[in-house]
């Protein structure tokens, strides 16, 4: 090879690597069904309160995205092991993933979490969760990696343990196992509960508990693989700002 001809060469990698500096592709967004919040429709788009939220964010920030369909229980494996940019909205945030993950600025602030049992189980449908968890017995089902927050966590610390049922089920499942008999009681937010509400098939029998004494205000993230560069992050965070989220 002539001098020239490795010059040319070289030149054309520094192109190649500036333009995929440049242009790091599509930015992959996984998700799992989980109504309202974000979940696949009958002509196999992606709706809901958060996916649409996020959609806005990433359209007016320029930025390309790919929704890829994941189950929860592995969503945050495959970010972790994901070599490409790749994000996950709706999460909350907590000091354990926050070394692991890069967060935006709040894009969601949610309802507080209700309980929701058989219309049969004698508990008054306003009460506290103090009352609730304190009843004799009661076999409690929430799904794994559910983040309850330092308020219910710390009342939910003194049931015994095996009154509590850790499952990988979505919330579906959930009140499916709940109108069998199984258990009796679930955790949902107001919004989920209020979305099955208005399914009667998933809902017969059951009613919704809501707990005075439980918190609200939670806020949900776009939760980011450390691959996403900064300058991607600075655009989604000056987006969301410039919607006045949440």
């Amino acid at each position: 090879m002539t001098r020239l001809h490795f010059a040319v060469a070289i030149i054309a990698i520094l192109i190649r690597s500036i333009n995929s500096c440049a242009s790091p592709g599509p930015l992959y967004l996984y998700y799992y069904d989980r109504p309202p919040f974000h979940f696949t429709t009958s002509d196999g788009s992606v709706s809901g309160f958060v996916a649409n939220i996020t959609e806005d964010i990433l359209n007016q920030a320029g930025i390309p995205y790919v929704w890829r369909q994941v189950p929860a229980v592995r969503i945050l494996n495959v970010l972790r092991q994901d070599g490409d940019i790749s994000c996950s909205p709706g999460w909350y945030k907590t000091l354990e993933r926050e070394k692991l993950y890069n967060f935006s600025l709040p894009i969601y602030e949610g309802k507080p979490l209700v309980a929701v049992t058989r219309v049969d189980f004698r508990v008054p449908e306003v009460t506290t969760a103090v009352k609730i968890f304190s009843i004799p017995g009661i076999n409690i089902v929430y799904k794994k990696g559910m983040v309850t927050g330092e308020y219910l966590d710390g009342i939910l610390s003194k049931v015994p343990i095996n009154q509590i049922h850790i499952v990988t089920l979505e919330e579906a499942g959930k009140l499916k196992m709940i109108q069998a008999g199984h258990f009796d009681l679930t955790l949902l937010t107001a919004e989920e509960a209020d979305y099955y509400k208005n399914n009667s098939e998933l809902f017969v029998n059951l009613k919704i508990i809501k707990m005075t004494d439980v918190p609200g205000g939670d806020k949900r993230f776009i939760l980011c693989n450390k691959a996403v560069p900064a300058a991607i992050m600075e655009k989604i965070n000056a987006t969301i700002k410039h919607l006045k989220l949440p």
